[in-house]
């Protein structure tokens, strides 16, 4: 039972670290440069404007290298330098080949995933200066019946808690619930089941998916405004963002699509306008609707680029994961960032509360030398740290040249995005793509990285071979883990009857095993997938067939017997929260 629980530990943490490769932790292949101290900033020359063009060609390759050889739909590249976008073009398809797809522009919407924490984050700035609310306000101020831990943890709980990743979780709590697809009433409702990790609420970094995203819960309880409009009103109205959305995509596709999304919030809107404002607006936004151009999404299965339908999944909790941009919108937003909170005149938040938002108020520690985002040639081991939505950093040339940043990256679900502002220069780099998933690529982030080598003239690393060397080395570990486990004590599977039945944790409720065909099913009761013997009581069945966001490959499940050698409880990878333990009825 011991040795059982070993192993679902360990291929449980291979899962993990690869769920973390797009937003923080994980294992990365070394890049073979050894990195000494990092270096105080510079008082580097600064860089022409001219400089950074005269270098575009090499610049846009690190894009199309990308699409041809990590075989990405689509891209999108945006560089700002101070108060003004520099340059910004789209590259490739709005979908993979076979599917209907137009060329990509810089108009075009990408999902930009995680890297709506940063904008988030902005906004509530924005609120704060507005006096709509306060970073110290407490959560339950807005949100009474919010439960997370324990009842004093719940009631100490704040604004600043919830986007600055200091709740002292481990990374990504209840994201399995997430990724399963269950309903915001039954995730949120997990969270009670959550436990601290002892000494580091407040002071260490643990990235959130959903408790960020309760923040969105709390701006609307606070204004009495929907979380898309807020964004609307505070950021895109007033940064000229026309080509942006903090709804789904393929709402924003066609008139039919948000009519469907206006429809969604009628209740909302009646409450607030009345039946009869509620159902002119409805009608009249509608046909006044611009349909955008707006990429599909993929991830990959092995070498094969799989098209995913747009659903709710980024909008369970749009505050964390919502929002859409184009090239040019994305631009803009660098702009303004590298601009500490003003573009083209206007004040999005103030000077003081932008420092506020990149200040260091959590410190990210243990990064290993082979991170995967974090890499050792470009970033040092120490002195990372995380405000509120931005990550704070260096980024130095094996410790020459060392420039502060700060950035953000996001990559769930199909797309993934990344940017870096280096204040010191004025410059601001975004990559946008239509490719994402758990595992799947870390394009965005590595051409960021290209193109601030090209425009700071660093050593030069190929960043998008370092992409696909990093897959192969997962996908090896992980063959090499199921190969070793079948060698060290083969043994046959009992009869699939033994196998059947409901089984029950206080987190996650029922999943059941039935029989069909002659094959063994696991269901949650919204996805299922078949079941394949692996070795004994271990079973594997693919990831993309009962999460919302996939890894490459499989998830596993390891049954369990009792004295009497019945099978009574099983543990699963992908509901593997608090290692969960399933017990039969």
């Amino acid at each position: 039972m011991l040795r059982k629980i070993q192993k679902l530990s360990t291929i449980c943490g291979l899962k993990v670290l690869l769920f973390c490769m797009f937003l923080f932790e994980g294992i990365q292949i070394s890049v073979g440069v050894a990195q000494e101290q990092v270096a105080n900033v510079l008082d580097n020359k600064k860089i022409s404007d001219e400089e950074i063009l005269k270098n575009v060609q090499k610049m846009e390759k690190v894009i199309t290298d990308g699409l041809e050889k990590i075989k990405i739909p689509g891209a999108a590249l945006s560089i700002s330098r101070g108060d003004k976008v520099l340059y910004c073009k789209a590259f490739g398809k709005t979908a993979m080949p076979g599917y209907s797809s137009k060329d990509v522009d810089i108009k075009t919407l990408f999902s930009v995933s995680s890297v709506s924490k940063n904008i988030t984050a902005v906004l509530v700035g924005a609120l704060v200066d507005a006096g709509k609310i306060s970073f110290n306000d407490k959560v339950r101020k807005y949100y009474p019946e919010f439960f997370m831990c324990n009842e004093e943890l719940s009631n100490e709980f704040t604004v600043q808690d919830l986007i600055s990743h200091s709740s002292g979780l481990k990374h990504f709590s209840a994201d399995t619930l997430l990724r399963a697809g269950y309903d915001n009433n039954k995730i949120l409702g997990a969270l009670r089941h959550l436990k601290q990790k002892p000494g580091e609420y407040r002071k260490y970094y643990g990235y959130q998916n959903v408790v960020y995203g309760i923040i969105g819960i709390v701006l609307e309880r606070a204004t009495g405004e929907r979380y898309e409009d807020l964004v609307q009103k505070y950021i895109f109205e007033p940064m000229g963002m026309e080509n942006s959305s903090a709804i789904r995509l393929d709402a924003e596709a066609s008139k039919w699509g948000y009519f469907k999304y206006l429809l969604s919030r009628f209740s909302h809107d009646k409450k607030r306008q009345g039946f009869l404002k509620a159902t002119v607006n409805l009608i009249t936004k509608t046909l006044k609707h611009k349909s955008k151009m707006v990429v599909d999404i993929h991830t990959r299965h092995m070498d094969d680029i799989l098209r995913l339908e747009h659903g709710d999944f980024y909008h369970k909790f749009p505050a964390t994961s919502g929002v859409s941009l184009s090239a040019e919108d994305f631009a803009k937003w660098l702009a303004m960032l590298a601009n500490e909170g003003t573009y083209n005149g206007k004040q999005i938040v103030s000077r003081a509360t932008f420092a506020k938002l990149t200040s260091d108020i959590v410190t990210i520690k243990g990064i290993k030398d082979d991170d995967v985002t974090f890499v050792k040639s470009r970033f040092p081991r120490e002195d990372m740290h995380y405000g509120m939505g931005f990550f704070n950093s260096k980024y130095a040339d094996n410790g020459q040249n060392a420039r502060k940043v700060f950035f953000h990256m996001g990559g769930i679900r199909g797309s993934t995005a990344f940017f870096t502002v280096s204040p010191g220069d004025d410059i601001a780099v975004g990559v946008s793509c239509n490719l994402g998933g758990v595992a799947t690529t870390r394009f965005c982030e590595y051409a960021v990285n290209a193109v601030l080598d090209i425009i700071f003239g660093f050593s030069h690393i190929d960043w998008v071979q370092q992409d696909i060397d990093a897959t192969q080395y997962f996908r090896s570990k992980n063959k090499q883990f199921i190969d070793n486990m079948v060698l060290r004590n083969p043994m046959p599977m009992d009869y699939r009857e033994k196998y059947i039945g409901t089984y029950t944790s206080e987190l996650y409720g029922d999943i059941s095993i039935s029989e069909r065909n002659n094959e063994l099913w696991i269901s949650d009761g919204i996805k299922e997938a078949k079941l394949r013997n692996i070795n004994g009581d271990v079973f594997a069945f693919p990831s993309m067939d009962i999460s919302y966001s996939p890894f490459e490959g499989d998830e596993y499940i390891f049954f369990y017997r009792d004295a009497y050698n019945n099978i009574s409880s099983c543990e699963a990878s992908c509901f593997n929260e608090n290692k969960t333990l399933f017990t039969k009825k």
